[in-house]
């Protein structure tokens, strides 16, 4: 019996306390991302406006994903997984618009990263900008408010 309690009293703390979910409070807040307009046959700019609110909720972050442009609405339910150093930005629920019906819930839509001198850097997954073909990895996106 003693070894199954001293099993207990080691193990139950790792399990409540989640290392890499300890860090995840830091990634709160509104983040806007505004792609570079790029000219319409009709010689006009189109532009593209990103907007990423989490909340906390619980031991996680919760919030909204929303993306607009001329031709483009999506009011998406987001979480966030990961670390100090690292958000994954994953799919719950689409709430408004079109666009997101090839998503399924539990999809990384794209990550944030720190990088050693504080920069955020954007990796995309499901979503990638809307109006450049020639998008990369690891580039300056997203700005915290």
């Amino acid at each position: 019996m003693l070894p199954l309690l001293l099993r207990l009293v080691v193990w139950f703390p790792l399990a409540i306390l989640n290392p890499a979910a300890q860090g995840l409070p830091g990634w709160a807040g509104t983040f806007t991302y505004a792609e570079k307009p790029v000219k319409a046959l009709a010689d006009y700019s189109m532009v593209m406006a990103w907007k990423l609110q989490l909340q906390p909720q619980g031991t996680s972050l919760a919030g909204t994903l929303g993306v607009e442009g001329q031709q483009t609405f999506m009011q998406l339910q987001v979480r966030a997984t990961g670390s100090a150093q690292e958000a994954q930005v994953v799919f719950v629920r689409g709430l408004e618009g079109t666009g997101y019906q090839q998503l399924k819930p539990g999809d990384v839509l794209f990550r944030l990263r720190k990088d050693p001198k504080g920069k955020l850097l954007t990796y995309w997954g499901k979503l990638q900008p809307r109006l450049s073909e020639k998008y990369q990895d690891g580039q300056l996106c997203f700005v915290k408010q």
